[in-house]
């Protein structure tokens, strides 16, 4: 067991940590401060609730303390792939005692036992596999663990939790910890910093250094005047542009990818026609003239399928090879993938201009309908000057022009 400090327990340093922590995270736009719901909390925590699981008085009255983020979902990422914990939730209290899911037994010194003591409070959710922070209420250090063991803190780099001599192969007793000022504020700085980068691509994510994107999602922040000058309004159209960009880089790396997917699966198939074929000598099946005419009609199926399915994959190999052919450099590729996504978007609006219309009064409204003709004529004068439009990264996040046209649900900046 981790020995506790005589330092007294102040639960308004944590909730001060955690409150800067995500004001921090809501400056850089990751979400609105609207999000952030404070002390006291309506709905309230169920503090009866948190009781009966076991957690002692000062665990139950810093649940109640804690600012919350609302509106976000389990596998939205917090700290290290961990995700944001809500405690005004019964379920989210309650799974907070068992948060890697392993079904515990009874008791902290046995083999499948408890690991999260009755004075530790659990942080996080561990989202998608990710990490699991625990707060000591006794020594007031953190711990951050990850999903399958060890710790994740950048500064122990994979230490693991417990010793040999552990009983209890679930404990976290010797996790290494640090004061939860110390730890907290490290990764305060990281953010601050832009090592870590805060952003919603597809889902909410933090990008660490050398990791995809996040070269060009820091050269993002700093060119809308982070962290001094930083232009928040003026960086959340950037963001906007930039993953409209991003969508169409993605469109040209689909296509160059495409015959080695394919090249692949080609493989596949031919290796399972051959597979077959080499059963199948002169009419008879595995050197058997006297299998079952039932077995042999299923083996002669089986071939047919294999031979439809290598001939199929043949055809979309020689089709992509020759669409790989054809292709026009980065630049020419880029402007096709811009045409592309430019008609997706018209489609799109097209297609919920023609139910409102079609459903008449019921449902249309002229100013949203007068809205999309000029977001469909606005797509339109996009298209027919796709070759302007940013080819790199560095042009997609600056300050679009006076003719830039937004879209507020599908989120494109052209």
């Amino acid at each position: 067991m981790r020995p506790s400090t005589n330092a007294a327990f102040n639960p308004l340093e944590i909730v001060d940590l955690m409150t800067r922590y995500y004001q921090l995270l809501s400056r850089m736009r990751y979400f609105p401060e609207s999000c952030i719901k404070h002390a006291p909390h309506d709905p309230p925590v169920d503090a009866k609730f948190a009781a009966s699981l076991g957690m002692e008085s000062q665990v139950v009255e810093l649940l109640q303390l804690l600012p919350y983020v609302d509106g976000l979902h389990n596998e939205d990422e917090f700290i290290m792939h961990g995700s944001f914990a809500d405690f005004r939730k019964r379920s989210v209290l309650e799974q907070s005692r068992d948060p890697k899911f392993i079904t515990p037994e009874k008791g902290f010194d046995i083999e499948n036992g408890e690991y999260v003591r009755p004075w530790v409070l659990v942080m996080t959710e561990c989202g998608n596999r990710g990490s699991v922070v625990y707060y000591d209420t006794r020594n007031g250090h953190l711990m951050l663990e990850d999903f399958y063991g060890g710790s994740l803190d950048p500064v122990f780099s994979g230490r693991r939790n417990g010793s040999p001599s552990s009983v209890n192969q679930n404990s976290i007793d010797n996790l290494p910890s640090r004061p939860a000022k110390e730890m907290l504020e490290d990764f305060m700085n990281r953010h601050q910093t832009l090592e870590w980068t805060p952003f919603y691509l597809n889902a909410y994510r933090i990008f660490r250094e050398g990791e995809p994107h996040h070269a060009e999602l820091k050269q993002l922040f700093e060119y809308y005047g982070w962290p001094d000058n930083f232009d928040g309004p003026a960086f959340e159209v950037g963001a906007d542009r930039w993953r409209t960009f991003n969508r169409v880089r993605e469109l040209v790396d689909e296509k160059k990818k495409k015959v080695p997917q394919v090249k692949h699966l080609s493989k596949i198939t031919g290796r399972r026609l051959q597979e077959y074929l080499d059963r199948c000598q002169n009419g008879i099946w595995d050197g058997n003239p006297n299998l079952p005419a039932e077995e042999v009609a299923k083996l002669e199926e089986e071939l047919k399928k294999s031979e439809r399915a290598y001939k199929i994959v043949s055809e979309q190999l020689a089709g992509a090879e020759d669409a790989t052919e054809s292709m026009d450099g980065e630049d020419g590729e880029i402007e096709k993938a811009w045409k592309k996504q430019i008609g997706n978007y018209i489609r799109w609006i097209q297609s919920n201009l023609d139910f409102s219309k079609r459903e008449g009064g019921k449902f249309e409204v002229e100013e949203e309908t007068k809205k999309m003709e000029d977001d469909i004529r606005g797509l339109e004068e996009k298209l027919r000057n796709a070759a302007s439009l940013p080819k790199t990264s560095e042009e997609a996040i600056q300050r679009p022009g006076p003719t830039a046209i937004r879209h507020e649900v599908l989120k494109y900046v052209i």
